[in-house]
């Protein structure tokens, strides 16, 4: 990466960082690697919607200015010691995610109780306190680190997360923030169950190569499956995977998950259209969408499709009245997951999932023993469950149904959680929840 190149990436970052509410005003500084192993990192004490890829500094990797009119960040040293002692760090995010740093104005370590912690390590561990900008603070995040870890808080400060990439580390910065969430919330009703050191090790195995690096390739080429599809049929999956495209989008926007977490599905007769892998949703466009069988048989599309494909097609395969599925991560619910507790019926919109939303038992991710627990969870008669330590499964018979049931399991659990909070919650009698099921069999405006 040119200087040029890592100065645009550190500005574009900066302004991500603090429109995703990663940070307040000035606080937390991005940097990154450039090919002449020199380091492009935030201006100090300047606002990131002003910081433009001209005012961001650039320092050789003991923290030395060498160009730039703006002082670099205060936390210089921070940075440039990782980035000189970790060859697999390419950039650095600091950041004073609330929810993280709550754990860190403890000090405490954020526990396994989500999957998306393989993102980091077996936890979050806390770097003992030093004051900003020295080098002793410097020394003990580096320590925390260790060569494992590709995030830790920072004891009353906040976060620091690490990538081969700006993009990578970002993504770490953001599943720091969720995972502590989730935690957060969790720790707020009761005791969360906690991911065992050998699932731990599992996980960080399949993170390794988790996204789009080998999805396609040199040329870009479809898939060699063997399989023929017509130029017709993929045109009758168009309207499928525009509306992959565009639900993903709209679940990453409406706080249904974080990242590149989650995935959608639509059917069309024998064929499936299904999110691509570890993509950025803003990024995914209609030709992106992946196509599969019933089976998970990658049919065509340049992406890889979803390592949870097996999930989508069991239920697709096996529920005829389901014709679309969305699973997410939606905060509030995976609280309620990682506590390996049912949501229950405090309120009368649980009948978009049924009489409460179970909770499937915890299997790894992209398995087929996590979509044989989903599809038994779900049976007949639910919308919609919770996978433990994991997320939300939503169905419906289009997107659009599936991602409705998707927001009201999320708007439950929260006012579930609220509830929960400040006393103990009123639930529904049968016999209501019953009439409830009834009703919303014919709701909307197809009768």
């Amino acid at each position: 990466m040119t200087d040029q190149s890592a100065q645009r990436v550190v500005s574009e970052f900066g302004q991500r960082m603090l429109a995703d509410g990663l940070t307040k005003g000035t606080g937390g500084n991005v940097s990154v690697k450039t090919d002449d192993g020199n380091v492009a990192i935030s201006p100090s004490g300047m606002a990131y919607d002003e910081i433009e890829p001209d005012d961001v500094p650039i320092v050789d990797v003991d923290g030395t200015q060498i160009s730039g009119d703006r002082k670099p960040s205060s936390e210089f040293r921070m940075h440039t010691d990782i980035l000189r002692e970790r060859e697999d760090v390419g950039a650095v995010v600091h950041n004073h995610s609330p929810y993280a740093s709550t754990f860190a104005s403890i000090g405490e370590a954020v526990g396994p109780s989500h999957y998306l912690i393989a993102f980091i390590g077996d936890e979050i561990p806390v770097a003992p306190y030093e004051t900003y900008g020295t080098a002793e603070l410097a020394e003990v995040a580096l320590e925390t680190l260790g060569d494992e870890y590709n995030a830790c808080l920072l004891e009353n400060h906040g976060v620091l997360a690490t990538g081969p990439t700006a993009e990578a580390a970002y993504e770490v910065a953001l599943m720091v923030e969720y995972c502590a969430r989730v935690h957060y919330y969790a720790l707020s009703i009761g005791v969360p169950s906690l991911l065992d050191d050998a699932e731990i090790d599992t996980l960080l195995d399949r993170f390794a190569n988790y996204g789009q690096s080998q999805s396609t390739d040199d040329e870009g080429a479809e898939p060699d499956t063997g399989v023929s599809v017509s130029t017709d049929r993929l045109t009758d999956l168009q309207s499928n995977r525009e509306a992959v495209s565009e639900f993903g989008r709209k679940m990453l926007h409406q706080g249904l998950t974080e990242g590149t977490g989650g995935n959608i599905s639509s059917q069309n007769g024998d064929l499936v259209a299904i999110t691509p892998s570890g993509m950025p949703y803003d990024e995914i466009t209609a030709e992106d969408v992946s196509v599969v069988d019933l089976h998970g048989e990658h049919i065509a599309g340049k992406r890889k499709p979803s390592s949870e494909f097996r999930m989508h097609t069991d239920i697709l395969r096996e529920r005829d009245d389901v014709g679309a599925v969305v699973h997410n991560h939606s905060p509030y619910a995976s609280a309620f997951a990682s506590l390996n507790e049912p949501i229950e019926a405090s309120h009368y919109l649980i009948a978009f999932a049924g009489d409460q939303i179970p909770v499937a038992p915890y299997e790894t991710y992209g398995t087929a023993e996590l979509a044989e627990v989903a599809l038994e969870t779900l049976g007949d008669e639910y919308n919609a469950c919770l996978l433990e330590n994991h997320g939300v499964l939503a169905t419906g018979e289009t997107v659009d149904e599936a991602f409705e049931v998707a927001l009201m399991v999320e708007y439950c659990a929260r006012i579930h959680y609220q509830a929960r909070n400040i006393g103990e919650p009123n639930l529904l009698p049968n016999e209501e929840i019953d009439t409830l099921l009834d009703r919303f069999a014919d709701y909307g405006q197809d009768h």
